[in-house]
């Protein structure tokens, strides 16, 4: 549904709010180092900043919009965050991660697996930025080389996948880049801002013997895992970034590849604003914090603060000393990167 030609286009930030999710190796990290506001007791592994999925929807958190579910804002101006797209789902899940235990030994399928094998499934390939470690942290990335199929198997049986997966020691501020079919996993001491494709489509192959938040061993996916597996892709973890010195700081590029592009932009100035004229944008505070003008609104975001921007807001951003922010833009299907 389109906004009546009466209407002012939506040209103005939508500030998230998030959808908590409780995870049986989550803790109480997101509220310490992001300030979230957290349930009282609860183990909380995963902040939903922007969601529009069967598996949950996060909301928006002032403005005219206030208290709609992206699900809704969707259906009501879909049309001004997507135009053209004739999309009516927002086409990113963004979410920050909080690993107080290992995560599950996990893959993601791509879309011709999707299409093929697992058409209730939806594609995932995902982008990880490290918020915050402790000491000895790190995440386990593909397999090493030589492992077959055969192998892998064996190891998955009997408990000891982990011994032939690549362990890549993290920092705050590195970029990691998981294609669909990497097998993969958080260790103990990671909290990450994940950008991925609108899925919470994942098969788990190993979940070290534990049992979930119901009391009963979690489920396994193993067939559907090897299925979806690239076990002989060798694409690197790591991402370097393309740095870009301009006037107001510098400007990063993180990943462009179809589903999305993500940028980091380091602020020590004002800097002039807007998205692709045919794109929204998901911005999100990642140090510092920023104050934000768009016409007659204005505002502030903190770290661990995230807003849409769509298409039509054009924006000035004040950091308040230097900040950084993560900039997503989703692209529609069929536009190459």
């Amino acid at each position: 549904m389109s906004r009546p030609p009466s209407q002012p286009p939506l040209s103005y930030p939508l500030r998230c709010r998030p959808l908590l999710k409780p995870k049986i190796w989550g803790g109480r990290g997101l509220a310490t180092v992001l300030g979230k506001e957290l349930p009282p007791g609860e183990a909380v592994g995963e902040s939903w900043e922007v969601a529009d999925v069967p598996e949950g929807t996060s909301a928006i958190a002032d403005g005219p919009l206030a208290g709609l579910s992206l699900r809704e804002v969707m259906e009501r101006v879909g049309d001004e965050l997507l135009p053209g797209w004739g999309a009516r789902q927002f086409p990113l899940l963004v979410k920050f991660i909080d690993a107080q235990e290992d995560i599950s030994i996990q893959v993601h399928p791509d879309a011709e697996v999707c299409r093929r094998l697992f058409p209730a499934e939806r594609c995932k390939n995902e982008t990880w930025l490290i918020m915050h470690v402790e000491p000895g942290a790190a995440v386990l990335h593909g397999v090493h080389p030589g492992v077959t199929v055969d192998e892998l198997c064996a190891r998955i049986a009997d408990g000891t996948v982990t011994r032939v997966m690549r362990r890549i020691d993290v920092r705050p501020g590195d970029v990691i880049h998981l294609p669909a079919g990497t097998l993969h996993a958080m260790l103990r001491g990671v909290m990450l801002l994940e950008v991925q494709e609108p899925s919470d489509s994942t098969f788990r192959v190993y979940d070290h013997d534990r049992v979930g938040l119901d009391g009963r061993p979690r489920e396994l996916h193993i067939d559907q895992a090897l299925e979806s597996l690239h076990l002989n892709d060798r694409a690197p973890a790591l991402v370097e970034p393309r740095r870009e010195p301009r006037e107001w700081g510098e400007r990063e590029l993180l990943i462009d590849f179809a589903p999305y592009r993500m940028e980091r932009l380091t602020l020590r100035r004002s800097l002039v604003w807007r998205p692709d004229p045919d794109s929204p944008a998901v911005l999100v505070v990642v140090a510092g914090e920023l104050e934000f003008e768009a016409g007659k609104i204005g505002g502030a975001l903190r770290t661990g603060e995230t807003a849409i921007v769509p298409p039509a807001a054009r924006m000035t951003l004040t950091p308040r000393g230097q900040c950084q922010v993560v900039v997503a833009h989703p692209r529609r299907a069929g536009v190459p990167a």
